[in-house]
Parts: C-alpha cells; structure tokens; sequence
C-alpha cells in the first residue's frame, strides 16, 4: 500500500509557506504602512535556534525543558515554580506520546 513518506510532510509545510510568502511579496501595497514586529517575534525565533543547537548536546527532553523553562521567562512569566511544573509536565507527555504511544526514540545528547 503506496502512502507518502515522513519526509512529505515538512515539505509539503515548507511549500505552503514559501507560497504564502510569494503571495505577500506579489500583492499590491496597503495604503496605510504595515505594523512594527515587536522584538520579541526575534527573541522567540533566536530562542528556537539554541533550541535546535541545544538538541545534539543535551538531547530532545532535556533541550526541550530548558526552552520551555526559558521562553516562558521570556514571555513574561516570573514564578519559577510554574516554570519548572509546566515545562515537566509537558515533557512527560512528548515523552508519553512519542516514546511510549508511538515507540519512538527521541534522540538522546552527548550528555544523556
């Protein structure tokens, strides 16, 4: 039984937005000038690539709770606790679900 491929899928993604942004730079200009990106639109993209860089070294969960701990501090929110309780739990539910409902292995760092 023929199917796509798991690499289809960020493909067909990485297509739709290439497409969407030639649709942006193609349309006519709006008469009243487009809306300031806030730095923080910046500071979460540069937050993803330590993310992705953190991944090889400390591996996917342990990547994974530093950024969940880190882009909540960065968003605003101070209470350390619920930092550390929410980027757990929601570890232990990608853990959940992929290692344990999907049996796939997250990929583990050097450190791990």
């Amino acid at each position: 039984m023929g199917g796509s491929c798991a690499e289809a899928f960020p493909r067909l993604v990485l297509g739709v937005i290439t497409g969407l942004a030639l649709l942006l730079f193609i349309a006519p200009p709006e008469s009243e000038p487009p809306a300031r990106i806030p730095p923080m639109v910046y500071y979460t993209a540069a937050s993803l690539l330590a993310f992705m860089a953190l991944v090889p070294l400390a591996g996917m969960l342990g990547a994974m709770f530093l950024f969940l701990v880190g882009l909540g501090y960065l968003w605003g929110e101070r209470r350390v606790w619920l930092l550390l309780l929410i980027a757990a739990v929601v570890m232990a539910v990608v853990w959940g679900v992929f290692v344990k409902g999907f049996a796939i292995q997250l990929p583990p760092g050097l450190f791990s």
